[in-house]
Order: C-alpha cells, then structure tokens, then sequence
C-alpha cells in the first residue's frame, strides 16, 4: 500500500488523519531511506532532506514507538565517494585512521555536503536512541547494480561512481597508480538482504556498515572491459592531466569529464587518497551470525554491470 507524505513536515509527516491512523496501527518498524544522495546541489535542499528529514522521522518514531532503522552512509567517515578505490600499500595503510561502526567523529575532514549532513543525522538518530528510542543506523557503502543481473537506479545520472565509470571509459584512459587499488563494490540486492536480515533480527547493536568486504581488484575491472569492447588504457598522473586539460579547453567536450570533475585537484591531477581507513569487521560477523554472507564480486558480476550499462546506452562502447 502507498501512502503519500513529506519527511520534511513536522506535523505527522504531512500524513492525511486516515493514513497516519493505518501507520500508527499496522507498522512496528519505520526505514528511513528518505534523503538527497546526490554529490552536489543547494545546501538548503541537503539540510531538508537529510537533517530536518531525519529529525522529523525521528520524532514520529519516538511519539508513536517505532522502531527505527536509519540509512545513512559510509561517507560520514570523511572519505567521501572517493574512497572506494582501496589503496593496498601497506605504508599507506598504516598512516590511515581506522573507521569502525564504533565511530562518529575521529577528527575526519566533513566538506562534501552530502556527508556533513548525513552525519548531522546520524547524531538526531544517537540523540534518541540515549533517550531510549530502539534504532539502529545502517551505514550503506558505495550502492553498485544489482547482483542477480546487473540492473541500477533510474536517475543513474545521479550516481557519481558510475559517471567516475563513465568518464574514464570515454575518455579511454585511467591513472596507472590506481593499478595498485581495489574497488569496494555493494550490489544494491545483497545490501537489502542483509538490512532485512538485521531488520528480522533485535539486538543491542545500534550502529552497521553494510558495505560488501571482498573488494575488486581494478586491473580485473579494467580487463574485462577492455573485454567487453572498451579500450582504456592506464597512463601517468601527468599524461591524465594533459589529457583532462585538452579536454577542459574544448567547450565540445567538457562533458567527458563531468563524472571526474570532483576529482582533481588544484594542479588538474586525479586524486583518490583518504586518511581514513573504513572497517566492517563486526557488521561482517554480525551478518554471518543472522545468516548472511556476502557474494563474491568477480568477472562475473562486472560483465552483467557493463552489459546493462551498455544496454541502456550509458556507456557505449563496441
């Protein structure tokens, strides 16, 4: 049944008397999954969505007893969307602070918008639950196309790590020091099994990073597009950079580049570094308590990835 309201209203969710009533009577758990995921846009639209929004669903569940279970994300580390190329150096593994369903705040830099107030909301969520309120705040990883068949999201448009995807297959070449990364990837299917797995399950545990351990190795990423039809070949910081502001000064062609834009930094040089390390330990044995266990993210899986983009004609290639 779908009933029509507006998390950002603060009387009732500007639900109609009759539809609040059914609420209220068939409904024991509220899923907050309302919220502006988008990488950019006005800061008002963000503070609406995902602090305001929040904190109005948050009061609906403690006057009515609800329990709830809030989407937020892995982006409240500080890493942001860059972080899901995984640096394996161990050097540089070592320097990184560890984030874990432990934290909140361990001093990470909070600039990109999405992720300030997605961490705004998390702390409306801790506020209520010290105040008794029964939640649970599920930090979702870098949302991927679904496992059984590749299918993703409408607004793909929206998604930055698909436009990143489509930027370097565009442009047909990629930062060789990337080669030495890993890509965390979470198909949106598994992720729901696995939130509805804690759904079904109570415990003490308020905090869970649902995000799929076994990352991707990128060479893998990368031969098997080249597979598929692409030709991306990896080339140095300074020859991406060249070919990044080649393209910038052609009014034609800036759109290649749109899904990378984000990327550079001052001296138009692609940048995937974070001081933050994140951790799913405890959620990864948590899950497998309650019986779920995360699939393997393999070649398989990126060859229905590719197809379904190749199929809706987001990426084109032979």
């Amino acid at each position: 049944m779908l009933l029509l309201g507006n998390i950002t209203s603060n009387y009732n969710l500007s639900l109609s008397k009759r539809d609040l009533a059914y609420v209220v009577r068939n409904t024991n758990v509220v899923i907050n999954s309302g919220a502006l995921v988008k990488h950019f846009g006005l800061k008002k639209d963000f503070e609406d969505a995902n602090v305001l929004g929040t904190e109005n669903v948050v009061a609906f569940c403690k006057k009515y007893g609800k329990r709830l279970l809030h989407i937020s994300t892995v982006s409240v580390s500080g890493n942001g969307e860059k972080e899901e190329e995984i640096d394996l150096d161990p050097n540089n593994l070592s320097n990184k602070k560890v984030f874990t369903e432990n934290n909140l705040y361990i001093g990470q830099d909070l600039k990109n918008i999405y992720g300030i107030t997605k961490f705004k909301g998390e702390i409306a969520v801790l506020e209520a639950i010290y105040d008794g309120l029964d939640a649970q705040i599920l930090r979702l990883g870098n949302i991927t196309n679904r496992y059984s068949d590749g299918a993703f999201q409408k607004n793909i448009n929206d998604n930055a790590f698909a436009k990143r995807l489509k930027a370097y297959m565009e442009i047909g070449a990629f930062p060789k020091y990337t080669l030495g990364h890993e890509l965390e990837l979470t198909p949106v299917d598994l992720a729901s099994k696995a939130i509805i797995k804690i759904l079904n399950h109570k415990s003490d545990c308020n905090m869970f990073h649902i995000m799929d351990p076994k990352l991707l190795p990128i060479p893998m990423l990368i031969h098997t597009s080249n597979e598929l039809g692409a030709d991306i070949i990896p080339v140095s910081n300074q020859m991406m950079s060249d070919i990044i502001t080649g393209i910038l000064d052609d009014n034609k062609r800036k759109e290649l580049v749109s899904g990378i834009i984000n990327d550079l930094n001052k001296d138009k040089k692609l940048v995937y570094t974070s001081s933050i390390r994140l951790n799913c330990d405890f959620t990864e044995n948590y899950l497998k308590i309650v019986g779920f266990r995360w699939k393997k993210i393999d070649k398989n899986y990126i060859i229905k990835y590719m197809n379904y983009f190749k199929k809706i004609g987001f990426i084109n290639f032979t």
